[in-house]
C-alpha cells in the first residue's frame, strides 16, 4: 500500500501559473497564509468558484490555487494518461486568462481523486467547488459532502 501511495505522490504533474509575483508577495509577507483551494470541475463551473475564491483571497489576504485533479485508468500508466497533460495545462492557462486574480496551479495525475484529495490538501482547508446543485446529488455535491465528512470547510458555487 505504501508503494502505491509513493507512485502516486511520485506522478503529479505541477504547473505553476503566475506563480513568481504570488510566490514573491508571500515570501515578503512572512508569517503564515491562508490558501483558498479551488477544485477543478469544469471550465465554467471552475471561472464561477475562482470569483468567489478571489473575493474571498481579497477579504481573507489568501492566495487562491486550483488543483486539477485528473483520475488516469487503472488500464494506463500513471504517467501516460488518457487526455495528454498539455491539454490539462492548457485548460489551466485558459483558466489564467480569465482568472479576476493571479493564481497557482496543480495537475495532480492519480488513480482515485478522493484519496489523493486527503492526501494533498492539508486539515482543515478551505475548498471552493463550482457545480450544479440538483435534487439528486451530483459528482460535485458527492465530492463536497466527502470533503466536508474530511474536516474541510467547502463552500458549493451553484453555477447553471
Amino acid at each position: 500500500m505504501d508503494e502505491n501511495q509513493s507512485a502516486e505522490c511520485r506522478s503529479q504533474a505541477v504547473l505553476r501559473i503566475k506563480a513568481e509575483i504570488a510566490d514573491a508577495r508571500l515570501a515578503s509577507g512572512g508569517g503564515t497564509h491562508l490558501q483558498v483551494n479551488v477544485l477543478y470541475t469544469t471550465p465554467s463551473r471552475t471561472r464561477a468558484a475562482l470569483t468567489i475564491a478571489s473575493r474571498l483571497g481579497a477579504d481573507l489576504r489568501a492566495c487562491p490555487e486550483v488543483l486539477r485533479v485528473y483520475a488516469v485508468p487503472y488500464s494506463l500508466p500513471l504517467e501516460k494518461p488518457a487526455v495528454p497533460i498539455g491539454f490539462l495545462e492548457e485548460q489551466i492557462r485558459a483558466l489564467a486568462r480569465q482568472s479576476p486574480t493571479e493564481i497557482t496551479a496543480r495537475i495532480i495525475l492519480c488513480r482515485e481523486p478522493r484519496a489523493i484529495l486527503r492526501q494533498v490538501l492539508p486539515p482543515h482547508s478551505l475548498i471552493v467547488i463550482g457545480g450544479q446543485k440538483r435534487w439528486w446529488p451530483t459528482r460535485e455535491q458527492r465530492l463536497a459532502s466527502a470533503l466536508r465528512k474530511d474536516g474541510h470547510e467547502v463552500i458549493f458555487v451553484d453555477q447553471e
